[in-house]
């Protein structure tokens, strides 16, 4: 396919040079001739561009490993007059170089594209795109219809590009205004590196005014909380998602702000909302089995960081979040010393009799965020001498440990203290206790609320 890329003469010029690095004496040469000549048989087919794609595509059916991109973009140059192929080749260019840049898959952005811009249906009635069906996707009539490659080609490729520009701020943590946003952050934060299928509804929603863009990553964030934390298989979103994503388009296309707002207040209670009050008993389970294994250790960090940044915002009456980064770079401190001495250890199990260190160490009501300075000075000294230094964090879920600030009669700070204790010793019962206050606390962080009205 070279010669349609309008680069024929740097193929000549690749086989040229290997032949003279390699064979350089006639007689080396002409033994290589003989055994391709021999092995190989040349095929001379004379035939206009349109049948010559035809067979490219002809060539992949038959096992040459082509992928649905490769495709989609020969498919593309049947539809283009023989003028406009380089106009393609360069516009095609600006679909495949970021990807590649990113080092994103060009395949899962291409299923996650479908599934946002257009109704997908199938025998299976899943609404669900995977990656080895997208080309037939494409050729199918009703889907090219849809969308119109064949009579608007470049049209088709240009929203490829823009979703593309999406998708790869939205890895970077970049709002729809392709600026750094915090809520992005957050979500990105929570996602990690495991879970992208969430993509679909950002593209779906990402021409949403700023305002409800964010308003809207930030109940997503909430919803996949209840989702990832319960370990739901990620099936159970793809055909969800997929659906959701062609009423979000809808909800985008809204000329009424004040309608768009309400359609959007709606989705959010109707889809979100709901399916959290479903997981809610799941949630409770696993929280109160949460322990250091339970998730990766970035996504432990991601629970505390917003559990801690939570009280903060409480403890100083801010209504707008920070970034989380300033949390998550802080030590996961063991308030039971992940590395006991053996007097500490013995002590503890002697009085809370039939418990086990090593379970209690690795509980959720366990950790706590702290300084790296402060962590370094409690090391794994008894509860009794990290009281000291506790009190000395500047972050209130953890000083709150052993000292609660009372601030006046209905402050927030006084709020936020009726969800939270201070312990005298750190014996089980106080770390069971405190596993159910984060709890508790995570009920009002991970929650959907309703963008109220300007």
């Amino acid at each position: 396919m070279s010669s349609f890329s309008g680069e024929p003469y740097t193929a000549y010029a690749t086989i040229h040079r290997y032949l003279k690095d390699n064979y350089d004496a006639p007689t080396e040469l002409r033994r290589y001739w003989g055994y391709l000549a021999n092995k190989v048989v040349f095929i001379q087919i004379s035939t206009d561009v349109s049948s010559a794609l035809k067979i490219f595509e002809t060539i992949n059916e038959r096992g040459v490993g082509l992928n649905p991109m490769d495709l989609l973009k020969n498919l593309l140059f049947t539809n283009v007059r023989l003028d406009q192929f380089t106009q393609l080749k360069d516009e095609w260019k600006k679909i495949t170089k970021p990807l590649e840049k990113a080092k994103e898959k060009p395949l899962r952005f291409l299923r996650y594209f479908l599934m946002a811009n257009y109704v997908i249906r199938n025998d299976r009635r899943d609404a669900v795109v995977r990656e080895d069906e997208i080309y037939d996707w494409f050729v199918d009539k009703q889907n090219a219809a849809l969308c119109d490659y064949k009579t608007k080609p470049f049209e088709f490729v240009r929203k490829i590009i823009r979703d593309v520009d999406h998708y790869l701020a939205f890895t970077e943590s970049c709002g729809n205004d392709g600026k750094p946003n915090l809520a992005m952050e957050s979500l990105d934060l929570l996602c990690g590196g495991a879970f992208s299928l969430h993509h679909v509804l950002l593209l779906a929603a990402s021409n949403l005014p700023k305002p409800l863009f964010d308003h809207f990553v930030a109940q997503l964030e909430s919803f996949l909380f209840y989702y990832i934390f319960t370990k739901t298989p990620t099936k159970e979103l793809e055909r969800l998602f997929s659906v959701w994503a062609d009423e979000l388009r809808g909800i985008a296309q809204t000329a009424d702000p004040n309608a768009q707002r309400d359609k959007l207040n709606t989705f959010v209670a109707e889809h979100f909302q709901r399916n959290m009050a479903t997981k809610e008993q799941e949630l409770t389970d696993a929280f109160r089995r949460y322990s250091l294994h339970s998730m990766q250790q970035y996504r432990t960090r991601y629970l505390l960081a917003k559990l801690t940044q939570f009280v903060d915002m409480a403890y100083k009456g801010l209504r707008t979040p920070g970034s989380l980064r300033e949390y998550t770079v802080l030590e996961i401190e063991h308030i039971l010393p992940n590395n006991p001495d053996s007097t500490l250890r013995s002590t503890f199990e002697t009085v809370n009799l039939g418990v086990n260190y090593d379970e209690y160490k690795n509980k959720l009501g366990n950790f706590t965020l702290l300084e790296k300075p402060i962590n370094i000075v409690a090391s794994n000294g008894f509860f009794a001498a990290k009281k000291v230094e506790y009190r000395k964090c500047k972050y209130y879920l953890t000083s709150s440990i052993v000292q609660i600030t009372t601030v006046g009669h209905d402050s927030s700070i006084n709020r936020i203290n009726k969800m939270l204790q201070a312990f005298d010793d750190w014996s089980a019962a106080s770390i069971d206790r405190r596993q159910e206050l984060l709890m508790g606390l995570s009920r009002e962080v991970w929650k959907t609320v309703p963008l109220p009205a300007e």
